[in-house]
């Protein structure tokens, strides 16, 4: 599984992600809901109750993407060149 970092945490909905603190996974499960800025999202995880994260830099999301259609920003911190 490929997992990367998101930083447009708007973009999650639906999507089965794990937020780390301090490079250790605290959480897993899908996004239930995201605030309309992304700065807050509620995670679903298997078998728990439901569970709220905000984005104020300590906490990371890490997912996958798996639907047709579905985007969100990663950071790679890689650099592309184009070709003309």
């Amino acid at each position: 599984m490929d997992l990367r970092r998101i930083d447009d945490w708007s973009t999650l909905s639906g999507a089965n992600v794990q937020i780390r603190l301090h490079g250790h996974t605290v959480c897993a499960g899908i996004v239930d809901a995201v605030t309309e800025n992304g700065r807050i999202l509620w995670i679903l995880p298997t078998g728990d109750s439901r569970r709220l994260y905000e984005q104020d830099g300590s906490y990371e999301v890490w997912a996958t993407e798996e639907k047709a259609g579905f985007h969100y920003r990663v950071s790679l911190g890689l650099t592309c060149a184009l070709r003309v």
